[in-house]
């Protein structure tokens, strides 16, 4: 588990190889998945994690895996987050909105601007053409009011079968008389002390009465259209009360227009210094990068050469190799011969070790794998040898029987 080899476990344990490997294929056939602990194992203590960190970051992964997200863009969020301090949930519901905006539409958010822009100035038009038009309607109103007392008037004349002439003659001797200081009342008096007098006043009188018919007439006009007048007036203070009201609705609007304006100004003038940080931070990004790329490109040109030499020198070598070849695989034939002959001849060794000086042999596996052996030739020799021979043939089998098994044992 602490990523050992055998022969260091054997070293630290002083146990054999053999005896080592099969142990290990023991737990191996208990615990399917001891290999990948073991590998876990080394993983966190090279990477100098505890278990309970482990498990932090496999729970963290996990709940990475479950909301969907790409690991690639994990250290773009976390920058984000740290850069945008305590506005980052703000910024990241106003991207989303903007984002859902563009979706919704199928356009940037740079041509939006733009036609909300256009609707603003189509807005402030439309609110001067409103402007223009109520003085328009204002003036309408008061020809309609002017032209209404002439069909008034014209109506009493056709009544009254006066024609423009007369009208004229009798407007002109009514302002006459007013010159004189008189009026209808005055000039019946005077027409009075006329006859009085025994003075032929009818033809005067005769047009002071048409002229007294036609006042009164006109007087009953004026009643009317005083009547009529106090209508319209009615009306018109209606008409601007709505003019009012609509003013106001205007001024609303035109005040929600300001205050989108200020809100779209700010807006883009933060836009504006987020666009010129990040582009000096990109440009700045991207200058280093630049720089390390040039450096690691003439890093790797000085290494394309020096190992350009290497091939060569490898070529070179790997042409001595294959002269050594033929000279390396007898060397390798007598190595093994030799080898062989020692592995064969170890356990004599151990024996006569154990013989003349016990203290040297420091191996107990080897000193329990020769007296295995020799155990072992014994036994064949009881068995093949005559019985007649042997006073206590079955007490010493079973002796190195027992023997053999407790050796057996010590040595796994």
């Amino acid at each position: 588990m602490d990523g050992m080899t055998y022969r260091d476990i054997s070293t630290r344990t002083e146990a054999s190889i053999g005896t080592i490997s099969e142990i290990i294929k023991e737990y191996r056939q208990r615990s399917s998945d001891l290999d990948d602990l073991r590998k876990l194992h080394l993983e966190l203590r090279k990477a100098k994690i505890n278990l309970p960190d482990a498990l932090r970051g496999a729970r963290f992964l996990r709940n990475l895996d479950e909301l969907e997200l790409d690991r690639n863009y994990l250290a773009k969020c976390l920058k984000f987050t740290k850069d945008a301090g305590g506005r980052a949930p703000e910024l990241a519901i106003a991207g989303s909105r903007l984002i859902e905006l563009e979706k919704k539409t199928g356009k940037p958010y740079e041509q939006l601007f733009f036609e909300f822009d256009e609707k603003l100035k189509a807005e402030a038009e439309s609110s001067k053409r409103v402007k223009t038009f109520e003085d328009k309607e204002l003036k309408l109103r008061t020809s309609i009011h002017h032209l209404e007392k002439l069909s008034k008037l014209q109506e009493t004349m056709d009544r009254h079968s006066i024609t423009p002439t007369l009208l004229e003659g009798l407007i002109a001797a009514e302002l006459r008389l007013r010159e004189l200081g008189f009026t209808s009342q005055q000039a019946e008096v005077l027409a009075q002390e006329l006859t009085r007098r025994r003075l032929d006043p009818s033809t005067a009188s005769a047009q002071i009465a048409t002229l007294l018919r036609e006042s009164l007439d006109l007087e009953e006009a004026k009643k009317k259209s005083k009547e009529e007048a106090e209508e319209w007036a009615s009306e018109l203070e209606k008409a601007k009360k709505s003019a009012i009201s609509l003013k106001e609705e205007i001024q609303h609007h035109e005040d929600k227009l300001k205050e989108l304006k200020e809100n779209y100004a700010n807006r883009e003038k933060l836009l504006e210094k987020e666009y010129e940080a990040l582009q000096s931070k990109l440009k700045a990004e991207y200058d280093a990068e630049k720089q390390k790329l040039e450096k690691e490109k003439n890093k790797l040109k000085s290494q394309i050469g020096d190992l350009e030499d290497r091939a060569d020198a490898l070529n070179t070598d790997i042409q001595n190799l294959e002269l050594a070849k033929a000279n390396t695989s007898e060397a390798q034939h007598a190595l093994q011969t030799v080898k062989d002959s020692v592995e064969r001849d170890k356990i004599f060794a151990v024996i006569v070790t154990l013989i003349k000086s016990p203290e040297a042999l420091k191996s107990q596996p080897d000193v329990l794998e020769a007296m295995i052996a020799i155990l072992r030739g014994f036994d064949s020799y009881l068995e093949k040898t005559d019985l007649f021979k042997w006073t206590n043939r079955p007490k010493l089998k079973l002796t190195l029987d027992e023997l053999f098994k407790h050796l057996v044992e010590e040595l796994r």
